[in-house]
């Protein structure tokens, strides 16, 4: 396998598993909750046609994570093909079998079975066994499913500074430069706990370049946060994962429409945005000053 390989898996992994390698101690409750619900999502895996991540496989490489002292490297090393189930349950009826369980998540495994059987999603010449499927919900965390708990939609606060940064790009006013009006963007970080501003600054591009000087500069301000969270375009370069990973930061996209996902951040815009209303009107005939004109 070729080194972009190794760094695009690596990148990936830690994406997976930041939140459990962090500095914040997690109650084992609180663990399996967060293992649970990334077990239930669907994720894009690179060079995989897999959309699920077994429990098996998350705790490997949490303990792949910490026994190489938090080395990104360690995170590329390629899993057995049929890691976390049992190789007497192939693949596409494990899958099935996993799906089935979420579907009916207070049946015995007996009535599991007979379903998977009625629904013939049993591959031809399986027969699966009590003792085998146990293991294998068991080993993926599928014996003690709970219902679903409704979003949790109130107001979200981190529990110290530095622990997640907000970051967004706000469209600003056309500038004079070398003859021309060119549009502006803002590109800022806020801390969520303090709702201090690391750095802001104007650029005439919100080019992959810009979002990562602008992220170094942040960072020697302010020191590394643990999380930092947009949904830019920039922001979504395998480039700047594998940055960001290799710094031990976790960089999460908020989802697209769910803006309570990066409120703070679009307050801070409102406030610049209101605070110099009076230049940002009329502005082609303004010149305002930009730190990195040349880019």
């Amino acid at each position: 396998m070729d080194e972009d390989k190794k760094r695009r898996i690596s990148t990936f992994r830690f994406g997976v598993i930041h939140d459990l390698v962090g500095h914040v101690q997690l109650e084992h409750g609180e663990q399996e909750a967060l293992i649970r619900e990334k077990c239930d999502r669907k994720w894009v895996i690179p060079f995989s046609d897999k959309t699920r991540i077994t429990r098996s496989a998350i705790l490997r490489w949490v303990k792949l994570y910490r026994d190489s002292g938090g080395k990104l490297e360690a995170l590329a090393n390629q899993d057995r093909s049929d890691n976390g189930m049992s190789r007497s349950i192939d693949e596409e009826t494990a899958m099935a079998l996993i799906q089935l369980r979420r579907e009916l998540p207070k049946v015995t495994v007996v009535r599991l079975i007979y379903e998977m059987n009625k629904r013939k999603l049993v591959s031809p010449g399986l027969i699966l066994t009590p003792t085998t499927v146990y293991r294998f919900l068991n080993r993926n965390g599928l014996m003690k499913l709970t219902q679903a708990m409704p979003e949790d939609r109130r107001e979200f606060e981190a529990e110290l500074p530095n622990d997640i940064w907000q970051s967004d790009c706000m469209h600003g006013p056309k500038v004079e430069h070398e003859g021309r009006n060119r549009k502006t963007y803002l590109i800022a970080f806020i801390d969520d706990h303090s709702r201090l501003v690391p750095y802001a600054e104007f650029y005439l591009s919100e080019s992959l370049a810009q979002c990562l000087r602008a992220l170094e500069k942040a960072i020697l301000t302010r020191g590394l946060p643990g999380i930092c969270t947009y949904n830019g375009s920039a922001f979504r370069s395998h480039h700047l994962e594998h940055v960001t990973a290799c710094l031990g930061i976790a960089l999460i996209h908020a989802r697209p429409y769910k803006p309570q996902g990066k409120g703070k951040i679009e307050r801070f815009f409102r406030t610049v945005s209101g605070e110099f209303s009076s230049y940002f009107k009329g502005t082609c005939s303004t010149t305002i000053t930009l730190v990195h004109a040349d880019n």
